[in-house]
């Protein structure tokens, strides 16, 4: 709360001038009060037709003192109360010497508690003892409860004399429990141009920008180039210009609005931007002591429109802003732009209160540039080939998004690509690889751009690459995935010469598509997979691979995965407690090729998806073999396994086997009580969980404990 500011003399001359209020000794100006104790200066006037003094000073929370939220105290103020039997006070101000040729600022801090309907309002008159003598300068809106508004207004009198000012308080009788409306402060003094600027007017139509681009808001016409836009819940104080923030700095600013939470938006001229260029957006601003609002900043695309708004970065409540934890400033941020049109940025100011004295932003300058383009790509060697099924294969490639969502694009992906068959169950292993996950509610548009290739004419080039597609893409027959050639890695307009079409499929391992092309003149140029999809929500793409070379010049083949390998077995050792696995290494891969002789395989051996080795260097054709050793408590039961076979970064389909061991017992078994029990005959078929009910014969009993642990013996009758 503000200290009282009483004028000494004003106050000794309210004392002793101005008891009797008939004899209009007035106050000097400026003139500021804080109603937070006791003062004889201000009167009442009753005119409820009730005895008693409807304003009193009120500093106990116990007595409806007015608090803030989660407050236990009260703020001292002066309160007025309304009930059942009504309620019409003045509260009255000493004198004041006003003239007609000058304008007067009046500025009022208040509140209200418990949801009161009570409307309160600023009049001014030439008596300090006649309600009928009293003008309204204006109602004061307080829409919500235990929220301190500031308000100003300016007072312009008819004639030269002393006027007084007073709250007025009405009850409305729409309850039956007692009612509050409080002051905390009064201040008036003479406007000067200096202080309080008068507003400007915004241009009726947007003005045009040019770059480098550089504001600084130190006058009211500079701002003026400038437009706002009002969402508040209850439009009306916005961003304007002000001779002396609170720093006592000209700026752009937002301040005070005790109508309604605020979403106003300062918004620059237009600007021409390019597609495939970026801009730095420099801001020094400031923010309050105490300040809640949030600063955001947006940019409109081809003309501002509320709900059209773009969001760059979310700068925050506390200005300048900071990087991080660290004392770092942050005032620098990058636009890139994915289409040619009309941009304008626009600071957006969000608060879900009224803003309260505390509550203010300024913005002091603002500069746009375009960045340089900085060093060109170099051209990669032909022939080139690369897999995706690690990350590494996709250095040197970007993805540029046109979608009109750019929530996703083409990225690598570790999860890759699982198969689903016709029920929609997983078929085969996953996949890593370059993946596209759809937009939902806008286009499809993203393109997976190679590494820069120079290219000649007269020479024709052969493009490959494996691909698939989620079934969806099928099914909705709305997803085009192509190839292209372009010239630009961030304009998509530079991509217009289609290569070919993939063929839509979804089985991983089929044929690789392949394109022959030519160009018309020798320069550098990008490969491009394109996907698109009109509706938004069927395009699912997968890049396994990619290679590009001159036709008939050792042109590199496309990495392909072996075939499985063949003969995978699991036999029992049941003097070690063990189970060796055999397999014999591919000898082709999964296009019926032969491997070359030389070529190194990995062999991955798992139980289940435990990867238990992993073995390099082996041979097409080699014999494999691992032994997994277990312990008596492990040793029993089910044992699932499989070998995965890698080739040039591209893993094969697994080879599966399964073996059940059974370990021999006597007659008479011993289950633990917390275990669950199932019963088999040697030929599998399952016979309860009872061995007490059971016939004579030979059973294999299973046994699973509580901690998950499990154990197969075989029991005869």
């Amino acid at each position: 709360m503000r200290k009282t500011l009483l004028n000494t003399m004003g106050l000794l001359l309210a004392l002793f001038g101005a008891t009797n209020a008939s004899a209009q000794s007035t106050v000097e100006l400026p003139y500021s009060i804080s109603f937070n104790s006791t003062n004889d200066v201000w009167t009442n006037i009753d005119a409820s037709g009730n005895s008693g003094t409807p304003w009193f000073f009120n500093a106990d929370w116990g007595s409806d003192g007015f608090c803030l939220p989660g407050s236990w105290s009260a703020i001292p103020s002066y309160c007025m109360k309304t009930s059942v039997s009504g309620a019409n006070a003045y509260y009255v101000s000493p004198a004041f010497d006003l003239k007609k040729d000058k304008t007067y600022t009046v500025k009022v801090n208040t509140g209200r508690m418990y949801f009161t309907k009570a409307q309160l309002s600023l009049e001014y008159g030439k008596s300090a003892t006649d309600a009928s003598a009293f003008t309204t300068v204006s109602d004061i809106q307080m829409p919500e409860t235990s929220v301190q508004y500031d308000n100003s207004y300016d007072v312009n009198v008819a004639e030269d004399g002393a006027y007084y000012f007073a709250f007025h308080g009405v009850g409305t009788f729409a309850s039956s429990s007692n009612e509050y409306v409080y002051a905390f402060s009064f201040d008036i003094a003479e406007k000067t141009g200096g202080e309080t600027p008068d507003p400007v007017d915004p241009p009726a139509v947007d003005q045009d920008g040019t770059l480098p681009y550089d504001m600084t808001f130190d006058s009211a016409e500079k701002f003026a180039t400038w437009t706002t836009l009002d969402n508040s819940d209850t439009p009306g104080v916005t961003w304007a210009y002000t001779a002396s923030d609170f720093a006592g700095k000209p700026a752009a600013h937002m301040g005070v609005d005790t109508k309604s939470g605020t979403c106003d938006w300062l918004v620059s001229p237009r600007f021409e931007l390019k597609e495939g260029k970026s801009y730095t957006i420099t801001m020094d601003a400031a923010s309050g002591e105490g300040n809640t609002m949030d600063l955001m900043l947006d940019y409109f695309v081809g003309g501002k429109e509320i709900g059209k708004q773009l969001s760059i970065d979310y700068i925050g409540s506390k200005l300048p802003a900071k990087v991080g934890e660290s004392d770092e400033v942050k005032n620098k941020w990058i636009l890139n732009v994915t289409k040619d049109d009309v941009y304008q940025i626009a600071f957006r100011a969000l608060g879900h209160t009224p803003n309260t004295t505390t509550d203010a932003i300024s913005i002091y300058s603002v500069q746009i540039v375009e960045n340089a383009e900085g060093e060109p790509d170099a051209p990669a060697a032909l022939p080139y080939a690369t897999s995706f099924a690690e990350e590494k294969g996709a250095e040197g490639w970007t993805a540029m998004d046109r979608s009109g969502n750019v929530s996703s694009t083409w990225s690598w992906n570790s999860y890759g690509y699982q198969e689903y068959g016709s029920d929609w169950n997983p078929v085969g292993d996953q996949h890593p690889c370059v993946g596209f996950s759809s937009d939902w509610g806008t286009n499809a548009n993203d393109y997976w751009i190679s590494p820069l290739f120079k290219l000649e004419p007269g020479k024709t080039y052969v493009a490959k690459a494996h691909t698939a597609v989620n079934r969806t893409c099928l099914e909705a027959a709305t997803t085009s995935l192509t190839m292209k050639l372009g010239t630009n890695k961030k304009v998509q307009g530079s991509f217009d010469k289609t290569l070919g079409i993939f063929e839509l499929n979804t089985v991983y391992d089929r044929d690789p598509s392949t394109f022959e092309f030519t160009v018309e003149k020798a320069g550098n140029y990008y490969v491009a997979f394109h996907i698109s999809d009109a509706t938004g929500e069927n395009a699912y793409g997968y890049i396994f691979d990619f290679s590009l070379a001159e036709k008939g010049s050792g042109e590199p083949e496309a990495p392909v995965a072996t075939e499985a390998a063949t003969g995978f077995a699991a036999a029992e050792l049941t003097a070690e407690k063990s189970v060796a696995l055999t397999w014999t290494n591919p000898t082709k891969d999964v296009d019926g090729k032969d491997l070359p002789a030389d070529a190194l395989l990995t062999v991955k051996v798992y139980e289940g998806e435990e990867l238990l080795a992993t073995q390099d260097a082996q041979a097409p054709g080699s014999k494999g073999t691992y032994t997994k050793e277990y312990t008596a408590d492990t040793f029993a039961g089910e044992h699932a396994y499989k070998v995965v076979v890698v080739y040039k970064d591209k893993e094969s389909e697994a080879a599966t086997a399964t073996l059940t061991v059974v370990v021999d017992a006597i007659n008479g078994v011993v289950v633990p009580t917390d275990a669950k029990v199932s019963v088999h005959t040697l030929g599998g078929a399952a016979v309860g969980n009872n061995l007490s009910t059971l016939g004579k014969g030979t059973y294999i009993v299973t046994m699973k404990r509580a901690d998950g642990t499990m154990k197969t013996v075989k029991v005869t009758k």
